[in-house]
């Protein structure tokens, strides 16, 4: 204290009180709107994080957990995922059992606002119509089978209406004064995402139809929307590598069936894929099935503009 007094004292009186003053202004004026008083919100999924960056606008502060170049259903934690769970606000989840990694990681954050029926918890598959909802008994014999349906619903881009709508619901119920903001955000977005939807049909004309095969269980939904008729599985069950016995009588069943293209996603080992498009005379394509798959998709539109491209450059 006696070397702070020593050290103030040498300065003029004048420049003193200025630097007081100025010292008491700065403590009470008011800090700019940052990251710090924006909605934080935490996607499973970067397809989730890019259409509440669409909706959230200037308003929301986005982090994803799973990368698009990840297998989402398994996807290492990480102490870093659950500080950021811990000062979250928000929490936006693919659900329909897609996730199973993610509930011990909110457990372990205690943030008691993005816990399930708090209002800062989002499932963005509400209200979308599932496919796949398997009938009868559901156990882990049947490989990765979800009982709600298949959970990779944001690959038909029409799904984007119901998870912008339960991402809106949720910054509305966390953020209530900014809600006409949030809603004129989500229109602007699905007057966008009408627009590329008209291109995206009238470009994957050539696909109408079209006989593929698909190594995991991820594309029934973008194979409905843009004609696609998948006749078989380079995995024996969702979620089981397949063996050397279970391709030799896969390959017999697809030569007659005219496949054009085996589609896999980035993350498994193409090996397999490999050896019964030799076998039957397609082509293998790997396609991202999220946002940030590749480094060219950076975004939800992004997405169907890569994977519609790459499929018509291999036919």
């Amino acid at each position: 204290m006696r070397i702070l007094k020593q050290r103030l004292s040498a300065f003029p009186l004048k420049t003193l009180i200025l630097f007081l003053l100025l010292a008491h202004i700065v403590l009470l004026w008011p800090l700019p709107a940052l990251a710090a008083d924006k909605i934080k919100v935490v996607t499973s999924l970067e397809d989730l994080a890019a259409i509440t960056r669409a909706v959230g606008g200037d308003k929301v502060e986005v982090f994803s957990i799973g990368k698009g170049y990840q297998n989402p259903h398994f996807v290492p934690p990480k102490p870093s995922f659950i500080l950021k769970l811990k000062g979250a606000d928000m929490v936006v989840q693919v659900g329909m059992g897609l996730e199973p990694w993610l509930q011990p990681l909110m457990d372990s954050s205690r943030n008691s606002r993005i816990f399930r029926g708090s209002p800062g918890f989002v499932d963005a598959s509400v209200g979308v119509p599932a496919l796949g909802v398997p009938v009868g008994r559901v156990d882990r014999s049947m490989g990765d089978v979800h009982g709600l349906g298949n959970p990779h619903y944001w690959l038909d881009p029409v799904n984007a209406k119901y998870i912008s709508a339960n991402i809106v619901s949720g910054l509305k119920r966390v953020d209530p004064a900014d809600g006409a903001y949030f809603e004129q955000q989500r229109q602007i977005f699905l007057k966008r995402l009408a627009g590329k939807l008209t291109g995206w049909v009238k470009q994957a004309k050539p696909l109408q139809g079209l006989h593929v095969v698909t190594y995991h269980q991820s594309w029934p939904y973008f194979a409905n929307r843009f004609g696609l008729n998948v006749v078989g599985f380079i995995e024996p069950q969702p979620g089981i590598p397949p063996s050397a016995k279970y391709l030799a009588g896969l390959i017999p069943k697809l030569k007659n069936q005219n496949v054009k293209l085996i589609i896999m996603e980035p993350y498994f080992n193409r090996q397999s894929a490999d050896m019964v498009a030799k076998a039957i005379g397609a082509k293998v394509v790997v396609l991202p099935p999220s946002v940030g798959g590749t480094p060219e998709v950076t975004d939800y539109f992004g997405l169907f503009d890569y994977q519609l491209s790459a499929l018509l450059k291999n036919l």
